[in-house]
């Protein structure tokens, strides 16, 4: 073993032990910590000094850590790396020079669409996104079959070389990387993306805002799905999530005039593209039709503030369910989805925690049991501790993997976080810092 795969094994173990401490809230000694690590105390030293100062606190004649959940093991050998440029932004991921280029045009492109539909002065909001989030569909998939090593280039059917273009080779349009991505499986998100190539391809000459109202619930799905799919294939680093926000509202954006002098310059194209828009959707099967992945809809309703505080957030996003559905179908609206905010219950589809331990337990080959799963939500903090009699709410929930379950005052799990800890536990180190248990003597035997 070379001497940085050591330093990056011992990485792995001082990442392993202080996240196993830290979520079990137990001091440790420094000894401790170098034999579970094989550093030698002088080098535990510097490192208390340097590299763990923020992560690593004195409480008397113990230590503590405190913010080493932060980091994933892959973010906290990086943390350790004696290289300044790596160590001082230890979240960004360890992409190839080229991915990550691909990967930074992807998420400009993201956020220019999400600039131009957002700018009150825009009128071409739906052309404008359209164009802009192809482009960063194409490098994101682009990114993705780099990091692979997957050619996505146009060949000649003659010489099966790559075709060359100013220079250059002829790389993969959208329509062809999610051809080769998807293969013959459909799905919301892919039924998302080929509406918008057709719908990019019918208005790129033409001037229509009016569609804007039409589409925007499909506009809102493909943004979502971006970025859904870059944290799942290279983390949160690139995420463009940290910039989405709800855009203010009016209720006439122009004047009447305006309006019926719009609609007679354009209503010829508007026809066809609105006959498009209706076909495109009559074809859909129900299920992708009223998928999230493929259109997201959203009320914006008045919400008084009837005390302090409650005006805290002026803008609340609240799942549909079979409870509430009747209530708003009475709107006048066929509500699907909204995304969630504040969580309301829903139990279809999820799980109790012996359903995780059952689903995961199998596909890890055994050693998973009901008090591992209580270290395991604890240790990835996917929702917050809460003591006898205390209701649970959504606050701290992390609703990718869990929600409040008011009926039981507890928290079932979805099917997504039964793959995360399949993943996690892929990892040997993780795996034995998670199922370990102690001894009388407080020591770790797996």
């Amino acid at each position: 073993m070379s001497r940085r795969d050591e330093n990056n094994d011992r990485a792995r173990r001082a990442h392993a032990f202080l996240l196993d401490r830290e979520t079990q809230a137990l001091p440790f000694s420094r000894a401790e910590l170098a034999a579970a690590t094989g550093w030698k105390p002088g080098t535990i030293a510097a490192y208390m000094s340097k590299k763990w100062s923020k992560i690593i606190r004195r409480e008397g004649t113990s230590l503590r850590s405190d913010g080493v959940a932060q980091y994933t093991g892959d973010e906290f050998v990086r943390l350790m790396s004696q290289r300044d440029e790596i160590s001082a932004d230890p979240k960004k991921p360890d992409v190839d020079p080229g991915v990550e280029a691909l990967l930074r045009k992807a998420r400009e492109a993201a956020l220019l669409a999400l600039q131009i539909y957002n700018n009150p002065t825009t009128f071409f909001r739906t052309e404008g996104f359209s164009v802009m989030m192809v482009i960063a569909w194409t490098a994101l998939f682009h990114a993705f079959f780099e990091k692979r090593g997957q050619k996505y280039c146009h060949l000649d059917p003659k010489t099966q070389q790559p075709i060359v273009i100013d220079g250059d080779e002829k790389a993969w349009e959208l329509a062809e990387c999610a051809s080769f991505f998807y293969g013959g499986n459909t799905s919301p998100v892919r039924t998302n993306l080929e509406f918008f190539i057709r719908l990019r391809n019918k208005i790129e000459h033409r001037f229509v805002p009016e569609i804007d109202p039409l589409v925007v619930g499909e506009c809102q799905a493909m943004l979502l799905n971006f970025d859904e799919f870059l944290m799942q294939e290279f983390g949160s680093y690139f995420a463009i999530r940290e910039s989405l926000a709800v855009p203010l509202q009016t209720t006439y954006v122009r004047t009447p005039n305006s309006d019926a002098a719009m609609r007679k310059f354009q209503a010829k194209n508007f026809e066809k593209l609105r006959e498009f828009v209706h076909n495109f959707r009559a074809e859909l099967a129900p299920e992708v039709r009223g998928d999230q992945h493929y259109c997201v809809r959203v009320f914006l309703l008045e919400k008084p503030a009837n005390h302090q505080g409650s005006a805290d957030h002026a803008i609340e996003f609240v799942r549909v369910t079979a409870e509430n559905r009747e209530k708003y179908a009475a709107l006048g609206k066929s509500i699907v989805a909204i995304k969630e905010k504040q969580v309301l219950v829903a139990n279809a589809g999820h799980l109790r925690p012996m359903d995780v331990v059952k689903n995961v337990a199998p596909r890890i080959g055994g050693d998973f049991n009901l008090s591992h799963h209580t270290r395991a939500w604890k240790r990835y903090r996917v929702h917050p501790e809460t003591k006898k009699g205390e209701k649970v709410t959504s606050a701290g929930c992390d609703t990718r993997y869990c929600i409040p379950d008011e009926a039981h005052n507890d928290y079932i799990y979805t099917p997504a976080w039964v793959d995360f800890l399949v993943k996690k536990l892929s990892d040997a180190i993780e795996r034995e810092a998670l199922t370990a248990r102690k001894t009388s003597r407080g020591t770790v035997k797996a």
